[in-house]
């Protein structure tokens, strides 16, 4: 459905993506009792039931070879803020001796079967936005796709800056949504601006989340050239994406976004390496924003570690990656706020980059 502006023209965008509503009373209810349906009853219960019935069902070598990784990781991050005097006192040495058995194991399967520590990552990244998928989307479209007002905002103000990248000299007219789940931030990339939907990229692991975005934002073309968005399920590092590019220009992308999305990625620097390299020159952005801030991601990471390996970068850390990466041709336009600081509380995690 297209909306108009006050001159009668069309409003570009993409049509139902920019018009997201919330459920009314009634639909929110049948579509909360279906969702629970779905799931067995239990949201909670249900999840946990896919994302063992997805690690049962991979061949025996990947799936011992995930377990032992997780075990390993779990271990690691448990010991790793010890003082040796803590680990000695506080550890048994059995517990010790378990974990260097599990990693001799481990990395035997690894190399006999060539797996990377990337792709025991992935395994359980996907086992669970595959599990959750059609739940976080279907919440999202009870909601009409809003976060809380003040979160909401701080994505509207991410995406103004990835969208702003495509109105400047030089553009050429795309951007890249890494970890773009089941669309959540498209009606915000739209409302900052966004003018045709095939300007869009979206990525993720997650072939349910694809499948739930191309559901809900697929369906919308651009009336001149009659493309529409493109949703992909790939591995992001893994991912060729000079198929979206013109020639054999490395300036693919106005602007790449990670929201929510950096901190579940398995290799930061590699990430990082891949977005600078997609990005225009002279002024392509690479924003990474998460609404609820350094703190929360840092908090994911203690409590589940094997699937959020580390928390966002620190201003001092961005200051000297950059220093150590100069390739990236990367400057560091808007730093990020420190975790547990004000700034973090009120305006969550905001890191904008420019590409030189």
């Amino acid at each position: 459905v297209s909306s108009k502006d006050k001159k009668g023209k069309k409003k570009k965008g993409g049509g139902q993506s920019s018009t997201n509503k919330k459920m009314t009373p009634q639909n929110a209810k049948k579509a909360k009792q279906q969702l629970l349906e779905r799931y067995g009853g239990d949201l909670n219960i249900g999840t946990q039931e896919r994302i063992e019935k997805y690690l049962n069902s991979l061949e025996p070598h990947l799936k011992e070879a995930a377990e032992l990784y997780k075990t390993t990781t779990q271990f690691d991050a448990l010991i790793a803020p010890m003082t040796p005097a803590d680990r000695n006192r506080l550890i048994p040495p059995v517990q010790f001796e378990m974990a260097t058995s599990d990693r001799a194991k481990l990395q035997s399967l690894m190399e006999e079967y060539k797996l990377t520590e990337i792709d025991l990552h992935n395994v359980f990244q996907q086992a669970t936005w595959d599990a959750s998928a059609d739940a976080k989307a279907t919440q999202a479209d009870i909601v009409g796709g809003q976060m809380k007002p003040e979160l909401q905002q701080r994505i509207d103000k991410a995406c103004s800056f990835v969208v702003d990248a495509t109105k400047t000299e030089g553009a050429v007219g795309k951007i890249l949504d890494v970890g773009c789940g089941h669309g959540s931030i498209v009606k915000s990339l739209v409302d900052a601006g966004l003018e045709e939907p095939d300007m869009y990229v979206g990525l993720d692991l997650s072939s349910e989340m694809i499948k739930n975005a191309v559901d809900r934002y697929g369906s919308a073309r651009n009336g001149r050239t009659g493309k529409g968005r493109v949703f992909v399920a790939d591995d992001f590092l893994a991912h060729d994406f000079s198929v979206y590019g013109n020639g054999d220009s490395n300036d693919i992308f106005d602007g790449v976004i990670f929201c929510s999305a950096l901190h579940d990625l398995p290799d930061m620097i590699g990430s990082i390496t891949k977005a600078a390299s997609v990005l225009r020159s002279s002024g392509g952005k690479l924003v990474v924003v998460h609404a609820q801030g350094a703190q929360h991601v840092l908090g994911q990471n203690q409590a589940n570690p094997v699937m959020v390996s580390r928390g966002l970068p620190t201003a001092k850390e961005w200051s000297e990656m950059l220093a150590e990466h100069p390739e990236w041709g990367l400057t560091l336009e808007h730093e990020p706020a420190d975790p547990r600081s004000d700034g973090d509380l009120k305006c969550g995690y905001l890191t904008v980059l420019s590409k030189i």
